[in-house]
């Protein structure tokens, strides 16, 4: 008797354990997919109110916050502030330029310069403000602004990616009060030659 108690309680602590440890790393319901050039990422979860969800866009993962301090990630997600891997508080050498009035789809080129890094938690090279950033705030609901697309230069500076931000919903559902925020969902495409060049 007293053995099945012990084992019973031993598996009772690995099952909390692994919950709490699963827990302890946001964004891991993140679903990557293709759609010819474009890379599709779906609900990437940004709830936690420390902690960014870092991603590779290269790699297209998840990249634990145990390698915040390494150019492993290009990007970064928190509730509606997006950070990326370069700048005088980041170990990347990255970069990210906003662009205005700009169709995704007919972005042909990442531009040579213009590219800002994260110098301070208050100084952000995307400015974490309604209609300053890749969002419009309502005062209910949160939508991306109409034809603003987010370039990259990568964490290991080498490559250039193009990205627009869809939705800030779960499922991709029409924004409201009652709908679960806090899960990103985005388009993404990637040159990994070092070209700044986009099909």
């Amino acid at each position: 008797m007293m053995r099945y108690l012990v084992v019973w309680c031993f598996g009772s602590i690995m099952l909390v354990c692994s919950a709490c440890s699963s827990a302890s790393e946001p964004g891991q319901l993140a679903e990557f997919s293709s759609n010819g050039q474009d890379i599709l990422v779906r609900n990437l979860h940004a709830g936690s109110e420390h902690r960014f969800t870092l991603v590779s866009l290269r790699d297209r993962s998840i990249v634990p916050n145990s390698d915040s301090a390494t150019t492993k990630w290009d990007i970064g997600f928190r509730k509606t502030t997006i950070i990326v891997n370069g700048g005088k508080i980041r170990a990347g050498r990255g970069g990210i330029q906003r662009l205005q009035n700009q169709r995704y789809d007919e972005l042909r080129e990442a531009p040579l310069t213009g590219y800002r890094g994260d110098d301070a938690e208050d100084n952000l090279a995307l400015t974490p403000r309604s209609g300053e950033s890749w969002y419009l705030y309502s005062g209910t609901s949160i939508t991306p602004l109409k034809d603003v697309v987010l370039v990259l230069r990568t964490g290991d500076g080498t490559n250039f990616a193009k990205l627009e931000v869809q939705s800030y919903y779960k499922n991709m559902v029409e924004p409201s009060i009652t709908a679960p925020a806090r899960y990103y969902s985005f388009r993404y495409q990637i040159q990994t030659n070092g070209s700044r060049q986009f099909p």
